[in-house]
């Protein structure tokens, strides 16, 4: 199967025009509404578009957004395009063309592995160029049929990892860990060599354990003890403790080609919310539970 085979001419345009991406959505919905019999089309289906974009934001830091209705009483996938000559700012990504996707409730499975393929594409730079170059939808569809950009059958868990993690170095001080916590809103980071071999993880407990004394974890109830004082350990130890020494090495990782279902199982029989995931003994990515939730569940 093939990404072209989602495509046709009378739904793909080029915007030449300083435009919002309200104003693509409708110039879409326009085009696809003209060519085809939905169950919901105009404005509600605008409508629909505008809802799903503010459950999340839909743009990739390649320059592609891809916006997803899923719609009752719709037995097929349809695609709309538009090429943009002047990028719009969605939430601080630079986006040069939008990938409208609309398929049934039960095609999640199909919508994962086209956006994978639209993704793939959206990064081959020579593929990009080229698409722009011709400034005409049949060429699109032609130039893409060429390429023979293929639908992988079946979702793996590299399609939808986080492939470009936080990651710190086993000699760096607890400093730099509390400030990629703060700044990048994460709760464990993956521990990388200088050639991004996975040496293990390291997360906020560990981080937070740091301040808590031997003797306390020894107790069964520490009630009677209501001062931040002993939490003062952390800040003194920030300066001299180094990852590698708070660090856990005996970590549950998972191969980029495991299976949705296989991360799943692993996540509840190790009772862990994120893996990380490495190939060759190379960190490749990550993945966490409202990736899946997000991603596949709520596609």
């Amino acid at each position: 199967m093939l990404l072209a085979s989602f495509l046709d001419a009378k739904t793909i345009y080029f915007e030449h025009q300083v435009v919002t991406k309200e104003q693509v959505y409708h110039h879409l919905v326009e085009k696809i509404c003209r060519s085809y019999q939905l169950p919901s089309c105009g404005n509600k289906l605008y409508e629909m578009i505008l809802a799903r974009d503010a459950e999340a934001s839909t743009a990739y830091s390649s320059g592609i957004a891809i916006p997803h209705v899923r719609m009752d009483g719709f037995d097929d996938t349809l695609i709309g395009i538009c090429f943009l000559e002047q990028p719009i700012d969605c939430a601080g990504t630079l986006v040069s063309w939008i990938a409208l996707i609309i398929s049934d409730k039960s095609s999640s499975k199909l919508y994962l592995n086209l956006v994978a393929a639209l993704l793939k594409l959206s990064l081959d730079k020579e593929m990009m160029a080229r698409l722009f170059r011709e400034r005409d939808p049949h060429g699109v569809v032609q130039s893409l049929k060429k390429a023979e950009i293929k639908i992988k059958e079946d979702l793996r868990i590299q399609d939808i990892m986080v492939s470009n993690p936080v990651t710190i170095h086993s000699d760096e001080k607890l400093t730099v860990l509390s400030r990629l916590f703060n700044e990048s809103g994460v709760s464990f980071v993956p521990v990388v060599d200088d050639e991004m071999g996975f040496l293990g993880e390291v997360n906020m407990l560990n981080y937070l354990k740091v301040g808590v004394p031997d003797f306390l974890m020894m107790m069964d109830n520490i009630n009677f003890l209501k001062s931040f004082e002993p939490l003062e350990n952390l800040f003194q130890k920030e300066d001299v403790v180094v990852v590698k020494e708070i660090m856990t090495t005996e970590v549950k990782t998972v191969d980029p080609s495991a299976s949705i279902i296989e991360v799943v199982f692993e996540m509840i029989q190790h009772q862990k919310r994120y893996l990380s995931v490495v190939e060759k003994g190379k960190l490749v990515g990550i993945v966490t539970a409202m990736d899946i939730f997000k991603k596949v569940i709520k596609a």
